[in-house]
């Protein structure tokens, strides 16, 4: 009877057992949200592992970590840290906490001392990412994620955190370069390039001051991606490859870019017309070429720049035999200086027979003689005028700088041009 109730007892208490709810599974801390998703695993890249039970602790810890019971978290981690002190992921889970607490100088000197001892521990140096993305050091980042996504292992959102910080970093330098010194805006362009390489606004800033600097083949390179995209018509790179057409002589290429982008923007008109007269001033012979460049222009200057500006001096017809002079010789424009005194726009000296070629032409010569030669040649404007500059609209070179100033041969070849249109109204 004993043994009967012994047995029924067990049988009744299995039943009890076997009707008795199963205990409720354990709750998932919610997903992390916002950056506190980048906040990985503190034992993500370290390889020591722990014993069984503190792993399980573990476990625990950063569970109650995700669920934001830092409480819970931090006993648990104790128990671990009476066990094993020098379990690195247990100093890891407490910047985890400062940095979830937005507590970014807690969490910097633990990240720092754990990557001193383990300069490739992924955890660590995701947390040390982090840090500068709080503390706005976008480079720093950027470079500590490349350096993780080269790796084998490396967490699936680097890539995207790679390409958020791309972003920023660009748009930084770019922006800084847009308000930078001419220098420091190269270089500012060079590094957001550098992240960017497929931003063409950069590229085409940075040709832009590249040309301007005359570093044209650097340019050139610099445009070399554009070339085949859509926008290598846009004015800005066609002007810029006009400049750099201009820089290797190839006059013809750059009028046609400039003709082209003239018509949809009349601001080039200007520079167009600039090329067009180099380009002619190119294919003029050395003395026309010598003289213009001159920063101080002698009279067979004057006579070359007279005669290849003058329509009426070039196509002079009927013209006398010119006075004899002993001093041009083989001078440098001799054709044009002989011109010049056939036309007695060039007086020779009586006793000396000189007309003084290589004499220097002042302010106030250069006056006296445009007025000379706009009478000689029967310009209408010039007829019984007291001042015939300015009856005939031509500028006086010597009323800005004083009769006795030195004169350049493009100031002198620009006075020029306005007698031929006097002579030609």
């Amino acid at each position: 009877m004993k043994t009967t109730s012994i047995v029924f007892i067990a049988a009744l208490a299995i039943a009890l057992a076997s009707c008795a709810p199963a205990p409720a599974p354990a709750v998932a801390p919610p997903a992390p949200q916002g950056n506190e998703r980048f906040l990985i695993d503190p034992r993500t890249g370290y390889d020591a592992q722990p014993t069984p039970a503190n792993a399980k602790r573990f476990d625990d810890a950063w569970r109650a970590i995700l669920a934001g019971d830092y409480t819970t978290a931090r006993k648990k981690l104790d128990d671990i840290r009476a066990k094993e002190p020098n379990y690195a992921p247990l100093q890891l889970a407490e910047a985890a906490i400062a940095l979830r607490q937005e507590k970014t100088d807690a969490a910097r000197p633990i990240v720092e001392r754990a990557l001193a001892k383990r300069p490739r521990y992924t955890a660590a140096e995701v947390y040390a990412a982090e840090i500068a993305i709080a503390e706005k050091r976008t480079r720093e980042a950027y470079d500590i994620y490349r350096d993780v996504a080269s790796r084998p292992g490396a967490p699936d959102f680097v890539v995207e955190r790679i390409g958020e910080l791309r972003a920023t970093l660009f748009d930084q330098l770019y922006n800084a370069a847009l308000a930078a010194p001419h220098e420091e805006s190269v270089r500012l362009l060079r590094e957001a390039l550098v992240i960017n390489p497929a931003a063409n606004p950069a590229r085409i800033l940075l040709a832009q001051k590249l040309v301007a600097e005359h570093a044209y083949d650097e340019a050139r390179a610099e445009l070399e991606p554009i070339l085949a995209t859509g926008d290598v018509d846009r004015s800005e790179v066609q002007e810029a490859l006009a400049e750099i057409d201009i820089s290797h002589g190839r006059y013809e290429a750059a009028i046609a870019r400039y003709e082209r982008i003239s018509k949809r923007d009349g601001r080039f008109a200007a520079r167009l017309d600039e090329i067009k007269q180099q380009y002619a001033e190119a294919n003029m012979p050395p003395q026309f070429r010598r003289a213009i460049e001159s920063e101080s222009i002698t009279r067979g200057d004057l006579a070359v720049l007279m005669y290849w500006k003058v329509a009426s001096v070039r196509f002079a017809s009927n013209i006398a035999a010119p006075p004899i002079a002993i001093d041009i010789g083989e001078t440098p424009g001799r054709d044009e200086i002989v011109r010049a005194m056939a036309l007695g726009i060039y007086q020779v000296d009586p006793v000396t027979r000189r007309v003084g070629p290589y004499s220097p032409v002042n302010a106030g010569a250069l006056s006296r003689i445009t007025a000379r030669l706009l009478t000689l040649r029967g310009a209408p404007c010039a007829r019984g005028a007291g001042n015939v500059l300015a009856a005939c609209a031509i500028v006086d070179p010597s009323l800005g700088a004083g009769p006795e100033a030195p004169v350049p041969g493009r100031v002198a070849a620009g006075v020029m041009e306005q007698v031929d249109r006097a002579l030609s109204r």
